[in-house]
């Protein structure tokens, strides 16, 4: 059989009922005039994903329930398979529906609900029973569609092998609707696990993923479709929008694709840029304020802003105190000049000295110290967050997941802000994502000294950094992402003593993560709502 398959890849709103549903609805209407046979949408298209405690809302689904039977209503001869919230008996399925000719035909409930990292699929859903195949009539001959829903393709921890089931209940070809949100390498293990099942069922394979930023989430697309050998049948741009076809004759693809080759540091820029933008865009902002230090991390992101919302929208400031360098200014007005973005200079020395004299009773019998050190970045933040207040911006923080683990950070100061997007590379990827982007543009849109220079936090006199960031940065991501044994780690670094007190730093500074900015998720483990640690922990490894 002849098959035209549309992959529809969109980008939708949490709880934007009314909006989705036109773009459904028109995507729909494109793809039929495209000739598709099947439109498949990824999960939860209607509602956007993930909707969370939404779905206790019975006014929520009732909106739900309403706007599926529209899209239904607005259905032709094509077959559409959209991601949807349905309620049944008292229970909420994450399910797609089958619509055709302004009917639902069939509605197919997810069988393996996550529950793990950033999911909690089981404190809404209800897990559908053993799925079977959807038969359909196309151009009058029988179809059996074998529907699965994101994790059923992941289901090495599940009894139930969707995949498998489907292929063994006579499915003629599999499609996958899914919302998985992007990480390093994931495109790459997606179209790993859908060739493995390709191999053991000998059916083509459509996979539709969800694209765009939703809080600290951000939806990478990158839809594909593969033959029964295994071959790329169809592939959907990253990080944007597409509309892309299929076509099988008799499981077999009919075009040759060739696959581009992945470039990690173009997906980071890639992925934190549609972050941003998505964020500004989805909560009403169009411009952006940044506290320009001079060092990496607020160029890297003052960069990255520019590129998601444009220079006039982005307000560069630099704060300096007595303790800031010459050089720092410097190399902060040169990145503003550079990428065309606003940029101008609040001294803070006088503020600084008047809190210190109103201070002279509390602080007195004591030596100069941390306190008169965060105090610099309590300044900034409130001027800061005060002036995105009378712009009606929102402040970007610019600190990285090194130093968020390490809680060399300041609550109330340079951890203010709505959205931290680096807060998920460690400083040597802040350096190499730095450094592919100077490349990319050709000349040193970052300054070759913000790159090349010692860090330093200038909060007082000759101070740097106190970590070796080459070395603690891939430490911190042992501990967290690739969860290594202590032994391991000792054996591996050779420095005991280092290896506990990174564990202890990140042990004791959960207190400043749980009160962080989100962050825009970009590996497989970050900081946020995929992380949950107490905030009082006493475990020790020593």
């Amino acid at each position: 059989m002849d098959l035209n398959i549309a992959l529809s890849q969109i980008n939708v709103i949490v709880g934007d009922l009314p909006g989705n549903t036109r773009k459904i609805m028109d995507t729909m209407a494109a793809a039929e005039r495209k000739g598709a046979d099947i439109v498949l949408f990824p999960e939860l298209t209607l509602c956007a994903y993930p909707p969370q405690d939404l779905l206790l809302d019975k006014l929520f689904l009732t909106r739900c329930r309403e706007a599926l039977q529209r899209v239904a209503a607005a259905c032709g001869e094509s077959i559409t398979l959209l991601g949807t919230v349905h309620e049944e008996a008292g229970k909420i399925y994450n399910a797609i529906a089958v619509l055709q000719r302004g009917k639902i035909l069939a509605i197919v409930g997810k069988t393996n609900l996550p529950t793990y990292d950033v999911f909690d699929e089981l404190r809404y859903f209800t897990p559908a029973a053993a799925p079977q195949p959807v038969e359909v009539d196309l151009h009058g001959k029988s179809l059996r569609l074998g529907i699965e829903i994101c994790e059923d393709l992941w289901d090495e921890r599940y009894d139930n092998k969707v995949t498998d089931l489907l292929a063994k209940q006579g499915a003629d070809i599999i499609l996958n609707a899914s919302a998985s949100p992007f990480s390093n390498g994931k495109f790459r293990e997606r179209r790993e696990r859908v060739q493995a099942k390709i191999r053991k069922t000998g059916l083509p394979f459509v996979y539709v993923n969800l694209v765009g930023g939703q809080d600290e989430l951000i939806f990478d697309g990158n839809s594909f479709a593969m033959d029964a050998d295994g071959r790329i049948a169809a592939l959907a741009a990253a990080f944007r929008e597409d509309l892309v076809f299929c076509r099988f004759r008799d499981g077999m693809r009919t075009e040759t694709l060739l696959e581009p080759a992945a470039d990690i540091n173009a997906e980071l820029r890639a992925a934190l840029t549609l972050g941003i933008r998505d964020y500004f865009k989805k909560s009403g902002f169009k411009d952006a304020l940044i506290g320009m230090s001079g060092g990496i991390d607020s160029a890297l992101v003052a960069v990255l802003a520019v590129e998601a919302l444009g220079a006039e929208h982005v307000y560069g400031y630099a704060l300096p105190s007595k303790f800031s360098s010459t050089h720092s200014l410097k190399d902060a007005e040169e990145c503003s000049r550079n990428l065309g973005m606003h940029y101008e200079v609040l001294p803070i020395s006088d503020i600084y000295e008047q809190f210190l004299d109103t201070l002279k009773k509390p602080f007195a019998g004591s030596a100069f110290g941390l306190a008169e050190e965060n105090l610099q970045a309590r300044i900034r933040g409130t001027l800061l967050m005060s002036i995105a207040n009378k712009k009606h911006a929102l402040l970007l923080t610019t600190g990285n997941k090194t130093e968020l683990a390490l809680g060399y950070c300041t609550l109330y100061g340079d951890m203010c802000g709505a959205l931290a997007p680096i807060s998920d590379l460690n400083k040597p990827e802040v350096y190499r994502l730095a450094r592919y982007l100077n490349e990319r543009y050709a000349y040193s849109v970052i300054p070759e000294n913000s790159i090349l220079k010692q860090p330093s936090a200038e909060l007082a006199e000759n101070q740097f950094d106190p970590f070796d960031y080459d070395i603690t940065g891939p430490l911190v991501d042992d501990i967290l992402y690739n969860r290594k044994e202590i032994d391991t780690l000792i054996r591996e670094s050779a420095d005991a003593e280092l290896v506990y007190r990174i564990y202890d730093l990140i042990r004791i500074n959960e207190y400043k993560r749980r009160q962080a900015a989100p962050g825009l998720k970009c590996t497989a483990k970050a900081f946020g709502p995929g992380r949950k640690m107490p905030l009082v922990n006493h475990f020790k490894l020593h």
